[in-house]
Parts: C-alpha cells; sequence; structure tokens
C-alpha cells in the first residue's frame, strides 16, 4: 500500500512537473489579453450605490464577470479582449453589455460597453418610486471620443463619403456628409 501511494505521488509530482510550466504561461498569456472595466454606480439624486450587482455579458451572451460595487459605489470587472473587424485599429478590444441591479433602485442595462485596458463606465440608477412609473432604463456605453470618431471614420471612408464644411470657431474638425464623392474625386 504504501509503494502504491508513493508510486501515485511520484506520478503526480511528474504530472505538475510537466503542466504546471505549461498552465502558468496561458495563466499569463490571458491576464494580458484582459481589459479592465470600472463601473461608477451613482444614482440619479447623486449618491454612490453600494451593494449594486454588476453582470458583466460577453459578446456570446455568456456571463463573464459579476460582482457588488463597493461603499464607493465601484465595481471592477477583468473581461477577456477580442478583436473584431470594426475595432482591429482603436483601443477599445470588443464591447460587453452590462446589467446592474440594486435594492431600492430600478433595474440598468447598460449596452456596448467599450473593452479597454481601463474603461471607465459610469451608471446612474433610478430609485424606485412608490406608485410612480418603475421600469428598468438603458444607456449605451462610455466610448472615447477618440475611439468613437475612428469608428466613423472608417465606415465613411470605406462609402468615400465627403466631409461637410468646417464649423465656425472649429477649424479643426468637420463631420461627414451623407453624400459621397464622385468617383473622379477619389
Amino acid at each position: 500500500m504504501r509503494k502504491r501511494v508513493l508510486h501515485c505521488i511520484g506520478l503526480l509530482a511528474l504530472v505538475l512537473s510537466t503542466f504546471v510550466p505549461v498552465l502558468s504561461r496561458a495563466v499569463a498569456v490571458q491576464a494580458s489579453d484582459r481589459g479592465e472595466i470600472e463601473f461608477r454606480v451613482g444614482s440619479s439624486n447623486s449618491t454612490r450605490v453600494a451593494g449594486a450587482r454588476v453582470i458583466v455579458i460577453n459578446h456570446e451572451g455568456k456571463v463573464v464577470s459579476t460582482g457588488l460595487t463597493d461603499t464607493q459605489g465601484l465595481y471592477i470587472a477583468h473581461v477577456p479582449m477580442y478583436k473584431a473587424k470594426w475595432n482591429e485599429r482603436y483601443d477599445a478590444k470588443g464591447v460587453v453589455n452590462a446589467i446592474v441591479v440594486a435594492d431600492g433602485y430600478n433595474e440598468q442595462a447598460v449596452f456596448i460597453v467599450p473593452i479597454t485596458e481601463h474603461t471607465i463606465q459610469p451608471v446612474i440608477l433610478q430609485p424606485i418610486q412608490p406608485n410612480g412609473r418603475n421600469a428598468p432604463s438603458v444607456s449605451l456605453g462610455n466610448f472615447s471620443s477618440y475611439d468613437l470618431a475612428g469608428y466613423i471614420n472608417r465606415y465613411a471612408s470605406e462609402l468615400h463619403l465627403k466631409r461637410q464644411g468646417p464649423i465656425p470657431g472649429e477649424p479643426s474638425y468637420s463631420p461627414w456628409s451623407p453624400q459621397q464623392a464622385s468617383a473622379s474625386s477619389r
């Protein structure tokens, strides 16, 4: 019996010495491919909401992170990044959706939250109103203006749209026009 136990321990040591370095490399790769989203949960009456449940859902509909906000109304989610054709060149590496629920508040769904090395996503919950209309609310994620402009530029350029004239007082920016450039001016 003792010989058999020692043999099993020896086999276990061999297996661990073989696979632990591989597993630790896999964990290191996964850690570097993860984004961080800081959910800042507050209410419409300017108070931080502690104990709110944040549920983070990936593009495949799977829950990838969940937890409760701390006393400051913060929850930090670490989620896998992924590349999609629309975001290959931008800071955002994929998007997730989130649902936030808290006692005394109506639910909030936040769609299209960008995944970056450190995204800050504010969420404003609406207090339950006795004898009033109570329903879940919805908002869109907090994209940086740089990523949003890059996203729009990519598709406007692909469609060969023209720019509108410069805006008075803001010469460095001109929005895209719905009109396409003629084939000769491309």
